[in-house]
């Protein structure tokens, strides 16, 4: 026999019924987010690796866009920070706020160390990198699912 869950319908009379029908939702609610397994070592080396890498194709893409021609060796010491944060806070369960905001300013800095830009267009290819990123990374993810998606 099922519990019963709250419905539009339902009167709560007292504190303690609203209480214990809340209660029995919420463990509804929450039972399979507790069967989820947390992932293996390898399992998060090869996201940080994959994300580090597709960081960086898009870092050397936005450095190329604004400064001309620079050397690729650069751009992959610019994916690698924001890769470990992504990582970082969707493991540790914090605000995706904080983990962008975040990973925004490393990525700023790691392009002000290896570029050697002024501050105005550091922040030029930090944008074009965020927008590069989310453009390609839209595609790439929605032909993705397209492909897994697609009859056999």
């Amino acid at each position: 026999m099922l519990p019963h869950t709250a419905s539009p319908n339902d009167r709560f009379d007292t504190p303690r019924a609203l209480c214990t029908a809340m209660s029995v939702a919420g463990s509804l609610v929450s039972a399979p987010l507790a069967l989820q397994a947390s992932p293996s070592p390898t399992a998060v080396l090869g996201t940080v690796g994959l994300l580090a890498l597709f960081l960086s194709v898009t870092a050397h893409l936005a450095a190329r866009n604004v400064v001309g021609d620079v050397a690729v060796v650069k751009a992959l010491g610019v994916g690698v920070g924001p890769a470990i944060i992504s990582t970082v806070t969707t493991l540790l369960s914090l605000p995706s706020v904080l983990g962008v905001g975040l990973a925004l300013a490393v990525d700023a800095g790691a392009i002000h160390l290896l570029y050697r830009q002024p501050r105005r267009t550091t922040a030029l290819i930090t944008a074009i990198h965020a927008i590069v990123t989310v453009i390609l990374g839209a595609v790439v993810g929605g032909a993705v699912i397209l492909y897994l998606s697609a009859p056999a």
